[in-house]
């Protein structure tokens, strides 16, 4: 079940990040900032009380930039992602923002994947984004409010008239 995450979570969300990304986890005290900090929104999938996956975004002005997805190793291949991702950008398309942006390590193809299957496209490449490894990030972004939430050729994803969608043969 996908629910809001709250600051009791806390302690499972520190282990969770530690699992999924190692060196590049962020701190309890990282993470008590995001979680309960304005203009962000987390959301938990909740299996029975352990906490297999979240994600969040935070709000700008005109534009939500996803901040994290992370799914256990043994919860993967379920679908866990790509619903946390799902529920993400209809809260933004709730809020009126205009678009979804992120950046994404360019040696992660699940996670771009994940993303072009939801509509994002490449905007441009940071060098150098991840550290200390120095691993380049894409710069992705995802329009709201005329594109559904689902993945590209779900009910919900009909391009509006004049929208063009750019497809990646890379």
């Amino acid at each position: 079940m996908i629910r809001r995450a709250a600051l009791g979570d806390l302690d499972q969300l520190v282990d969770l990040e530690a699992c999924v990304f190692g060196d590049q986890a962020w701190s309890r005290h990282e993470l008590r900032f995001e979680l309960s900090a304005p203009s962000r929104t987390y959301l938990v999938w909740d299996g029975r009380g352990a906490i297999l996956g979240y994600g969040g975004y935070w709000s700008g002005e005109r534009d939500a930039e996803l901040m994290t997805i992370g799914v256990l190793p043994e919860a993967r291949n379920r679908g866990i992602a790509g619903s946390l991702l799902s529920r993400l950008i209809a809260g933004a398309d709730r809020e009126g923002l205009q678009r979804m942006n992120l950046k994404v390590r360019v040696d992660n193809p699940a996670a771009i994947n994940l993303y072009k299957d939801f509509g994002f496209s490449k905007t441009g490449l940071s060098k150098g984004y991840y550290q200390p490894e120095g691993v380049d990030a894409w710069a992705m972004t995802r329009p709201l409010s005329s594109v559904g939430p689902g993945p590209v050729g779900s009910v919900g994803n009909r391009l509006s008239e004049g929208q063009e969608r750019i497809i990646d043969h890379e």
